[in-house]
């Protein structure tokens, strides 16, 4: 591994990031290949007993690892401010796991505005509805005879979610993984949550999820014949 080379393909990324407002793109190759060069320095030891040397290394893998923490940092508040205004990313410019990030916060601010516009106000009056604790739960919505207009916008509502579920659902392809390490609590890319699995849990979840589960070691796909 070239090492002045890699660095200098980290820290061009990580300037130019830092200089621009758009995303830069960091494809799920180029990020998979900054961590190999990351894991890389990190083992990296110097075996004669050289303390220049040594110590020269050291200041090399802090600052390979503030280079790489810093860009995805950079990235991800870069992500967030796009999701809150719903603009448009190019997908290809994200790796897998800042992918799923993004479509789900858009899917999170999509759903709480949907939930927001349909809101009743009467009289300066708002009609809100502490029952629907969550969206993913669907927990079905008690009849209050008391009032009907209130009754009727949670039908509405609580119809609207599971259509718009159902067609979630219908779109997304499901694969069967089985983890190869004890991993947190996840919320897939239909929004619903997975986990937390320990080692040799088997589970069957979005495929997107899935991949970025297997690309970080931590699972394996199941071959089913």
């Amino acid at each position: 591994m070239d090492l002045l080379k890699e660095y200098k393909n980290l820290y061009d990324h990580w300037l130019e990031e830092f200089q621009n407002e758009e995303l830069t793109v960091l494809s799920q190759n180029i990020f998979t290949n900054y961590k190999k060069f990351l894991e890389f320095i990190k083992n990296f030891e110097v075996k004669e007993k050289n303390e220049i040397k040594k110590e020269i290394i050291e200041t090399y893998k802090q600052n390979v690892k503030f280079l790489f923490d810093d860009l995805l940092k950079m990235r991800e508040i870069k992500i967030v401010n796009s999701a809150l205004t719903l603009e448009e990313l190019n997908i290809d410019s994200l790796f897998e796991a800042e992918k799923l990030f993004f479509q789900n916060l858009i899917a999170s601010i999509k759903g709480f505005q949907k939930v927001k516009s349909l809101s009743i106000y009467e009289e300066d009056k708002i009609f809100t509805f502490p029952e629907i604790k969550s969206v993913i739960n669907e927990e079905k919505l008690e009849d209050d005879d008391t009032n009907p207009i209130e009754n009727n916008l949670k039908e509405t509502l609580h119809d609207e979610i599971i259509e718009e579920k159902s067609e979630m659902h219908e779109q997304i392809s499901y694969k069967m993984i089985r983890f190869i390490k004890n991993t947190p609590a996840l919320v897939g890319i239909d929004l619903l949550n997975y986990g937390p699995f320990k080692k040799e849990d088997i589970a069957n979840i979005p495929q997107e999820n899935a991949k970025i589960l297997v690309n970080e070691k931590l699972a394996e796909f199941i071959k089913i014949d």
